[in-house]
């Protein structure tokens, strides 16, 4: 995403519109950073408390030359403020995306749960969005379900390999 896109956005005025209206006009990579910031912005609203921590990893995560950091932080903060549910925005990203990229959705996923536990509180305001989210996607399986698989997948591995001497 270029300087000049992220510019666009951030000049335009509040019009008291939802954000997906007041971005419709720009690049469907733009709209759909600005759908993941939003989506990061709710999460970390959902316990009360948008920490330092949550901020700090969301600008970790979103590619972005050093002079667009105060233009996420705006986006950020406008996100924030918006007065839709973390699911009307979830729904609006997966219109964007489509269906055909479920491994991006479920990546989405991925990064809210990274966030929600970026400030080392994992709150069940915080779950309770992430789960809300990954119905919205369609993403079946809990992150309980995939770390057990992950973790039986390498102890049987580690462990357990075919031809290997106890």
């Amino acid at each position: 995403m270029s300087i000049h896109s992220f510019q666009n956005v951030v000049s335009l005025e509040k019009s008291g519109t939802c954000m997906w209206e007041k971005y419709r006009k720009e690049s469907k990579q733009t709209i759909c950073i600005i759908g993941v910031l939003t989506l990061a912005a709710k999460l970390c609203k959902a316990d009360g408390h948008f920490s330092i921590e949550e901020e700090e990893e969301i600008l970790s995560i979103i590619p972005h030359d050093k002079d667009q950091k105060r233009l996420l932080l705006r986006i950020l903060d406008e996100a924030a403020a918006d007065p839709n549910p973390i699911t009307f925005h979830a729904e609006r990203i997966k219109r964007l995306i489509g269906s055909e990229h479920q491994d991006f959705l479920e990546f989405i996923i991925a990064v809210l749960y990274r966030l929600a536990h970026s400030d080392h509180v994992y709150h069940d305001e915080e779950d309770k969005a992430i789960r809300e989210v990954a119905k919205v996607f369609g993403v079946e399986k809990t992150y309980i379900d995939i770390f057990k698989e992950t973790t039986v997948k390498f102890f049987k591995y580690k462990y357990f390999k075919k031809g290997q001497n106890a």
